[in-house]
């Protein structure tokens, strides 16, 4: 970058931030009064919304091994739901726990949604066992850190096939019976569907895609009255299965299948450290979990998004759902902004946020 590039960008953020400043100078109560009015409607909308009835709505919920499928699944069959909680493998212990509360209205079903098989078995299952479908959550999704020259395509093509093509066929499947219901979609996304980090790209392609294929689905069901709905959770990795010890082995198998597969030009440049650097990140969240959190209550800001998209009577396009472990989510507030912040202001709070700056000798161990 030019010497010149460089002042016009020192000037160009300085006046930006003397702006912004002169804004919150001159203009406090205005802000203050728009806060005020923000907080307001968030509670009033909460409180005097209008809700559809429970009684006699079936839905379709992919994921429901952990984390917010387990929980959205045992919610709504709680409140009168007839719920299908699609599930990976039948014999771990979410789909047993499911099972084992032996409710009438709770059917678990298993569904790998990058098989056609288990997608056609479980439009048979719905159409035996209900009535119709009102709504569908495709929450099932897996995550894959990784930088594009170190990611193999195949591991690429595993993330995409799962969290884009199996919402895609999911959707696709039980749409007929949505359409005659006039029900609902809810996709699940994610806050970085919102942006763009580094390292990250095959996750994101996938959220991105969710992203745009909802959009461009709810403007296609507007004519049916079939609502759809994107969830946009925050920071909950500490308290989904993202984290977990098995994600954490199956990322490190992935990593090795990364350095198995690169040439011997990449493995020397970055070296095997840096290939495992994404794991061991994992790893320390995973250690950092609080064994005595009330996991259930931790999520329900996202369950409760999920349910609102299902029953109210003019669901949100988009539920950005903030998460974190802290005060606010940084993620989520970031991602209220990064379309308005010009590319070199966003790559400058990446890079200092991610380090990807760094020269490789720097990160290795």
């Amino acid at each position: 970058m030019d010497t010149f590039a460089i002042i016009f960008r020192i000037i160009a953020f300085t006046l930006l931030f003397a702006l912004f400043l002169n804004i919150c100078v001159n203009n406090y109560l205005y802000i203050i009064s728009f806060v005020i009015l923000k907080i307001t409607h968030s509670y009033v909308e909460k409180k005097y919304k209008n809700s559809l009835p429970v009684s006699n709505k079936a839905i379709l919920i992919t994921g429901c091994d952990t984390g917010f499928g387990y929980y959205l699944a045992n919610r709504l069959a709680n409140k009168g739901f007839t719920v299908f909680a699609g599930v990976l493998n039948i014999k771990e212990n979410g789909a047993i726990n499911l099972n084992d509360r032996k409710l009438s209205n709770l059917h678990v079903v298993e569904l790998n949604v990058t098989k056609i098989e288990h997608i056609q078995e479980a439009v048979l299952k719905v159409q035996m066992t209900s009535a119709g479908l009102w709504g569908i959550v495709n929450n099932a999704g897996i995550d894959l850190p990784g930088e594009l020259e170190l990611c193999t395509l195949n591991l690429y093509r595993k993330v995409i096939e799962v969290n884009l093509y199996g919402q895609l066929a999911i959707t696709k499947a039980f749409l007929p019976m949505i359409r005659k219901s006039k029900g609902r979609i809810v996709n699940v996304s994610s806050v970085l569907g919102r942006q763009t980090w580094p390292a990250r790209s095959a996750y994101q392609i996938s959220k991105h895609g969710i992203e745009t294929i909802s959009d461009s689905l709810r403007l296609e069901m507007i004519k049916f009255g079939v609502g759809v709905s994107i969830i946009e959770p925050g920071v909950y990795s500490h308290i989904t299965s993202i984290n977990s010890e098995s994600a954490c082995d199956r990322l490190k198998q992935q990593i090795g299948q990364m350095w198995e597969e690169a040439s011997a030009e990449v493995r020397e440049l970055y070296g095997k450290d840096y290939f495992y650097r994404a794991s061991k990140r994992y790893t320390e969240q995973c250690s950092r979990i609080d064994p005595t959190l009330d996991t259930e209550k931790a999520v329900e800001p996202v369950t409760d998004a999920m349910e609102d998209a299902l029953i109210n009577v003019h669901p949100k396009p988009r539920y950005l759902v903030d998460g974190g472990t802290g005060m606010f989510d940084g993620y989520s507030m970031y991602a209220r902004i990064y379309n308005f912040l010009p590319e070199y202001i966003n790559d400058f709070l990446l890079k200092i946020k991610t380090g990807c700056y760094n020269k490789i000798n720097k990160v290795k161990n």
